[in-house]
C-alpha cells in the first residue's frame, strides 16, 4: 500500500515540476526579449542577475512564464 502512495506522490512531484521548468523556459525566453531591447547593456544586465541572483531570476522566471502561457 505505501509503495502505490510513494509511486503516485512521486509521479505528481514530476508533473509539477515538468511544468515548472516550462515555465520557466518560457519565462527566460519572455525576460530575455525585454532586455535585448536595452541593447548589449540589457543583456549583460540579464547574464549578470542569472549568475548573481539565481534564486530570484529562477522565481521570477517561472512566474513571468506562468502569466505568459496563461494569457494566450
Amino acid at each position: 500500500m505505501e509503495n502505490i502512495i510513494f509511486v503516485a506522490v512521486g509521479i505528481l512531484a514530476l508533473v509539477i515540476g515538468l511544468y515548472l521548468l516550462k515555465y520557466a523556459f518560457i519565462g527566460a525566453v519572455v525576460i530575455l526579449e525585454w532586455a535585448g531591447e536595452s541593447g548589449f547593456v540589457g543583456v549583460a544586465a540579464y547574464f549578470a542577475c542569472w549568475v548573481f541572483l539565481f534564486p530570484l531570476m529562477l522565481t521570477g522566471c517561472i512566474i513571468t512564464g506562468a502569466i505568459a502561457s496563461w494569457s494566450e
